[in-house]
């Protein structure tokens, strides 16, 4: 998935190197955004890019999976996904607010 975005770069600390970036996409939430400025033989767009918060906004459309208070289990990270071990079954939420 690819979500398109507009950005507005609205405020430049040159002392700092940083700037400050606002990402907006339709039927997302706005984010300000720290960034750092593009180095000699950058561009903007490369950096606009590498700092978009698409993936954060692809995340908030996922579906969750909500676990059950009190859950309890053991994990052997030398084992495979076999020694995993659960105790309580979780819910699966079908929409965000």
């Amino acid at each position: 998935m690819s979500i398109p975005y507009t950005y507005e770069v609205i405020k430049v600390d040159e002392a700092a190197r940083c700037m400050e970036v606002v990402y907006s996409a339709e039927g997302h939430q706005t984010l300000h955004i720290g960034a750092r400025l593009p180095y000699a033989g950058e561009t903007l767009e490369a950096i606009i890019a590498m700092y978009a918060p698409v993936a954060y906004w692809e995340e908030r459309q996922r579906q969750v999976l909500l676990p059950t208070v009190g859950a309890t289990g053991a994990i052997n990270p030398t084992g495979g996904a076999s020694d995993v071990q659960t105790s309580a079954p979780v819910a699966i939420v079908t929409s965000l607010v």
